[in-house]
């Protein structure tokens, strides 16, 4: 049994390899065998979903992290959530602008499709990957911010004088500059070069590995397959215990302040003649941290969405080789990434939505800001 394993091995190897070599054109432009997946299938998922989904997402991303920063700048960065949140609306921003800029090359096939190709591979070689790294920084800044939150709830008078606001600066900037930049090397695997495409009858600019990734590729490839599944799955684990976590604490918290209520709280105040209209009456500081714990416990489920299919996908990355660009498995590797994207973008867009419903100091700030906007108030309100 394990020699006719190995023979099938060898069998499915050396046919990837002939396929590939029998697909591979003389004019330098690769163009990936039909393994799982077809070429034709591939581009009709990079139609609906890449170009379609994906370009409106992002688009829209440009505008409501613009409006988030600039909020919080109104604002004035008052505590450690806001420029924690401050920074990841900038890198959310970046996400956008990439995303968008990439995807540039529907509207200009519209006019010239060779030049919507040689756009479409030079902008996958730089904002596909800016966009990938910049979720990898965005990740590990939401697991700051979970445990930042978690901590808060846990132990709130022992560490809320360490979460200052230059803390944060710091903390935040620090994994900006070391998590972007262990994955600086990527953009320098590819060299771009132009070749004539009989289909366009034009020249256009395709991407290949260039001579350093080739002599590198093992040690290369696996750094950054490595890389790119540990730094995304330790936020994922970080960003899920601090959820359950604070899930917890509030719970416990809203259970607290019923037994409270209902044993101690309005029974005094019967027998002092306060008033009081059957509510407790809770610190207005205590209960106004609660709702930002909240609305920030949304926004780590959010990301928790949005990490999942991505680890799934780099997993995939380091254990089959096969499975990446410019390699057997490409269609389907691209096809997932389409996929992936969307949950990044979505991500992305959302958290301006998420401010609005939930931070009523966020909500008086954007009206302020935008006036036009916002919905006007009805009399007496």
């Amino acid at each position: 049994m394990p020699i006719f394993s190995e023979k099938m091995n060898i069998s499915v190897k050396f046919q990837i390899s002939a396929e590939l070599q029998s697909k591979t054109p003389k004019n330098g432009e690769f163009v990936p065998p039909d393994i799982l997946m077809t070429g034709s299938e591939r581009a009709l998922m990079e139609i609906i979903v890449d170009m379609t989904f994906n370009f409106a997402i992002a688009f829209i991303g440009i505008f409501t992290n613009i409006i988030v920063i600039a909020v919080f700048a109104k604002q004035g960065f008052k505590d450690s959530v806001g420029i924690s949140m401050t920074t990841i609306a900038a890198w959310d921003l970046v996400k956008s602008i990439g995303g968008t800029m990439q995807r540039m090359a529907g509207p200009i096939g519209i006019w010239s499709p060779a030049s919507a190709k040689s756009w479409s591979n030079i902008c996958l070689v730089i904002f596909n990957y800016l966009v990938s790294f910049s979720t990898y920084v965005t990740s590990v800044l939401a697991a700051y911010v979970a445990i930042e939150r978690c901590l808060c709830v846990t132990m709130p008078l022992k560490v809320k004088w360490m979460l200052t606001r230059k803390v944060s600066f710091v903390v935040c900037s620090l994994v900006s500059f070391v998590v972007f930049g262990c994955f600086v090397v990527v953009f320098g695997i590819y060299d771009i070069v132009w070749v004539w495409d009989p289909s366009y009858n034009a020249s256009v600019a395709v991407y290949q590995y260039n001579a350093f990734s080739t002599q590198h590729t093992e040690a290369l490839f696996g750094y950054y397959n490595l890389s790119g599944t540990l730094w995304p799955m330790a936020s994922l684990v970080v960003i899920v215990i601090s959820a359950v976590v604070i899930s917890v604490k509030l719970r416990q918290a809203s259970e607290f302040r019923n037994q409270h209520h209902n044993g101690g709280t309005v029974k005094d105040s019967r027998e002092s003649g306060a008033p009081n209209n059957g509510q407790a009456n809770p610190n207005p500081k205590a209960s106004r941290d609660q709702k930002v714990v909240k609305m920030l416990l949304v926004i780590i489920v959010l990301y928790i969405i949005n990490l999942s299919p991505r680890v799934a996908h780099y997993l995939a990355k380091y254990f089959i080789t096969e499975y990446y660009y410019l390699r057997a498995y490409h269609n389907l590797a691209t096809a997932m990434a389409y996929i992936v994207f969307f949950f990044d973008y979505l991500n992305t867009s959302v958290g301006l939505f998420v401010f609005l419903s939930m931070s009523s100091t966020f909500r008086a700030t954007y009206k302020q800001l935008f006036p036009y906007c916002s919905r006007s108030s009805k009399p007496g309100k």
